[in-house]
């Protein structure tokens, strides 16, 4: 055990630099875009950062510690926005909107980023799914909430249960992503650029908006 840990601190004085965990992170993002799963192995993460895989296990413990930091570097600045934009002054249906098309946004980038969350989430007592919830999960739940509020107290929303709002938000804005292979035998859809990703937000903001919006106001 001892000759083992002298073995890793020769390879991180050797092999890594303060930026070799974010290079790690990087590798493990772009193996699951390419291969569109988050069954990526350890080795494969360290081969294409160029890196000894026992650096995966130094900086991450388990694959399980790579996947929560992978999560919480992707989710940083959409958590970041969702305050901003609930300390905004804008009205809540515009606060709505920026919100759905943002969370699209998310998963066309990050298009890996939902599997992770859901396989992370499924043992609900575990730590992972606890820190989860407290970082990621818990925040969108409560912005969501928060703007609905609003727009019921403007006029501008109706009623509506914020779990199923959530609910039906989450499997909409991840749904393109996770369908990819579908698309591409039903539709002929080949690759999920840009356009289509701005297409999809534009129709799923629509029909989110279109269930939300308190019509007798009109």
């Amino acid at each position: 055990m001892a000759q083992e840990k002298t073995s890793l601190r020769h390879q991180q004085q050797d092999g890594a630099t303060p930026d070799t965990a974010q290079q790690l992170l990087a590798a493990a993002a772009a193996l699951m875009t390419e291969r569109n799963t988050i069954d990526v192995p350890v080795a494969d993460v360290a081969a294409r950062a160029g890196l000894n895989a026992a650096l995966v296990n130094y900086y991450f413990r388990t694959k399980t510690g790579l996947h929560m930091a992978l999560v919480r570097r992707d989710a940083a600045q959409a958590v970041a926005d969702m305050k901003k934009l609930l300390a905004s002054g804008m009205p809540a249906p515009d606060k709505m909107r920026r919100h759905l098309a943002a969370m699209i946004r998310t998963f066309f980038r990050y298009p890996y980023l939902y599997r992770l969350l859901r396989a992370l989430l499924r043992n609900a007592d575990s730590k992972a799914a606890r820190e989860l919830t407290q970082f990621f999960s818990q925040p969108v739940v409560e912005t969501q909430a928060a703007i609905l509020a609003e727009g019921v107290a403007s006029g501008d929303f109706r009623a509506m249960d914020p779990m199923m709002f959530h609910l039906c938000v989450t499997g909409a804005c991840d749904h393109l992503f996770a369908e990819s292979s579908t698309l591409r035998y039903t539709f002929g859809v080949k690759q999920i650029d840009e356009d289509l990703c701005n297409r999809y937000a534009e129709a799923v903001v629509d029909l989110l908006m279109n269930g939300v919006v308190d019509h007798r106001r009109a």
